[in-house]
């Protein structure tokens, strides 16, 4: 249970300032004789409680507060301190007052000026329009945006920039300064036009917001958190296209504690979003639109002639980034898991390691639990690799007389800022009997709050299970099938590491993968991970195998060769560049 929850099931009438909650009544002393009102405050970010009456003092932590009346609060994710907060500045344009060539330009999409007032609409001097993000009414009083966001005021050409931001402001819902919690559902568009368009052809009925940067970006969950949390119900009022029916898909898995309500697109009348509907055909849709809204079915009953066809070539994926092995197993589907096996020292981390960055080169965020290595080694590790060859010297240890990589320092502040906000790491220091909920539960807060689609567990046996001796193999197998499961809910992919049977020579089959058999079933994949012996290295002109045993999307089997470079500790393959740069590379170079 969150903090917003408990307030709700506990608290009777509150309200919310920043990140305080706080109830009409202390839930302990009623607000004593004389019915002190607002007293006791809950804090969303440092989890606490207090009641400032002297004689009643009440205070703790939420999760004291929760076991008091008898229910569970909600575990925060443990996020690594090496990565920085983005810290935000606030907007420095001057919204001027919308000229008449901006005037123009927002009646040929059908706005009047009334709207355009009311949502703060102006224009830069330069032609542009000026969208404003007001979080509150006094920012709006104030003319203080805490977002700003521009487009030409005239019809863009193909190729040219449609949008832009200001540089490092915070991104918000557009339109916050004129909702109100008490109308009980909040409606979310796509884009600022379509926004003005519903809130003009309810006549401000309804509370009625804007993403900040289309429907991919879900970076507001978190900037908007305490004004989302004021609402039960959220309706996507999204756009009628792929694009538009996976934001609202992706924002009700975000949002699973709210009621996140669809539209019927059927009712859009061909058009594709809410602007082109106003402007073609007046507020009259909008009526029967709005009561179409409802949430979908009940979760695990589906309807087989709703099932949208599947085109396997579009089912979103995170490449190895090594064209035969993406051959060999289509690459890592979303909503799918794959078990990695070897023997000790094999190089199945390291490989990992090269997994987890290539991911980040595809602008898929990373979480990774790693029970062995500690968090500052795991991120030398991570660097030295992201580095390269060419921006990697050689540092003779003295003390132990072998020699040492080490990231130049010009590139390791360029490597932090490229990882930035992209690569979590679970806190292994937690000390816990039983580690999995843990686990799931900061990976489920990775996904919800960074948008992580990639997901590392290394390795199995080092998973606290909290179990007695001989169920151990049975909680692993537990285990890996709730990481399923969480991976085929979030629509994100999970490597997990497994070691294997005491087993003489190569491995050749799945049944020689560690624990009980479950495991690899409910594998989506599974890969062994080899080093060569100097004779066949020499031989097969190759350091690693890694070998597929299971291949459940494409059902291939074989072997994929890897050369290795000890200096960054990177894998490729043979014949291609061993040298490749990732994106902090590419991005300096430019």
């Amino acid at each position: 249970m969150t903090e917003i929850e408990f307030a709700k099931t506990f608290l009777g009438e509150f309200s919310v300032s920043g990140d305080e909650i706080k109830p009409l009544y202390c839930p302990f002393c009623q607000g004593g004789t004389h019915r002190d009102k607002y007293t006791f405050a809950l804090n969303q970010e440092n989890h606490t409680y207090n009641c400032k009456r002297g004689s009643c003092g009440q205070q703790g932590h939420f999760s004291a507060l929760c076991r008091h009346f008898g229910v569970e609060a909600d575990q925060t994710p443990i996020q690594s301190k090496s990565v920085v907060k983005k810290r935000y500045t606030m907007p420095q344009t001057v919204i001027e007052t919308a000229k008449d060539y901006v005037l123009d330009y927002i009646k040929l999409r059908g706005i009047t000026e009334d709207t355009v007032e009311v949502f703060g609409v102006g224009d830069d001097g330069s032609g542009n329009i000026v969208f404003p993000f007001y979080r509150n009414a006094e920012q709006f009083k104030n003319a203080q945006p805490t977002f700003v966001k521009f487009r030409p005021s005239r019809k863009t050409q193909k190729g040219e920039r449609k949008s832009w931001r200001e540089k490092d402001t915070e991104p918000i819902l557009m339109g916050l300064h004129l909702c109100r919690a008490n109308l009980g559902t909040l409606y979310i568009t796509e884009g600022e036009f379509d926004a003005l368009a519903l809130y003009q052809a309810t006549g401000g009925a309804i509370n009625v917001v804007s993403v900040p940067s289309g429907a991919e970006d879900f970076s507001w969950i978190e900037t908007c958190a305490d004004e989302i949390a004021q609402y039960d119900k959220i309706a996507i009022f999204g756009d009628n296209d792929d694009a538009g029916r996976r934001m609202a898909e992706e924002i009700e898995k975000k949002l699973p504690e709210k009621i996140v309500l669809f539209p019927d697109y059927e009712l859009y009348r061909g058009c594709k979003d809410a602007n082109e509907i106003l402007l073609k055909y007046g507020t009259d849709p909008f009526i029967d639109i709005l009561r179409s809204f409802k949430a979908r079915p009940v979760e695990g009953l589906l309807n087989v002639a709703e099932i949208r066809s599947v085109d396997f070539t579009q089912i979103p994926r995170t490449l190895s980034g090594f064209k035969t092995l993406d051959k060999v197993l289509g690459g890592f589907l979303e909503g799918d898991l794959t078990v990695w096996t070897g023997k000790r020292g094999e190089g199945k981390s390291t490989f990992l390691n090269v997994i987890a960055l290539r991911a980040i080169d595809q602008d898929k965020n990373v979480c990774i639990y790693s029970g062995e290595i500690p968090a500052d080694r795991l991120k030398y590790q991570l660097s030295v690799c992201a580095a390269g060859q060419n921006n990697v010297d050689i540092i003779h240890d003295k003390g132990t007389g072998r020699d040492v990589s080490r990231v130049q320092k010009d590139k390791q502040s360029l490597i932090e800022a490229w990882m930035n906000g992209r690569v979590w790491l679970y806190d292994n220091r937690i000390v816990a009997t039983d580690e999995t909920d843990s686990i799931i539960n900061a990976f489920t807060s990775a996904y919800r709050r960074y948008n992580c689609r990639v997901f590392i567990v290394d390795n199995l046996m080092t998973v606290a299970l909290g179990g007695k001796a001989g169920e151990v193999l049975q909680l692993q197998s537990d285990f890996v099938i709730r990481l399923r499961k969480f991976a085929e809910k979030y629509g994100v992919h999970v490597h997990v590491v497994v070691h294997p049977r005491k087993v003489k020579g190569e491995i050749d089959d799945s049944d020689e993968v560690g624990g009980l058999g479950t495991i690899t079933n409910i594998a989506c994949n599974v890969l062994s991970v080899s080093r060569c012996s100097e004779a066949e290295a020499q031989s097969i002109q190759a350091d690693t195998v890694v070998r597929c045993l299971k291949s459940r999307q494409t059902g291939s089997r074989g072997d994929v060769k890897f050369k290795f470079s000890p200096k960054d500790k990177r894998f490729w393959e043979p014949y291609s560049d061993g040298d490749a740069r990732f994106g902090w590379e590419r991005s300096e170079a430019q």
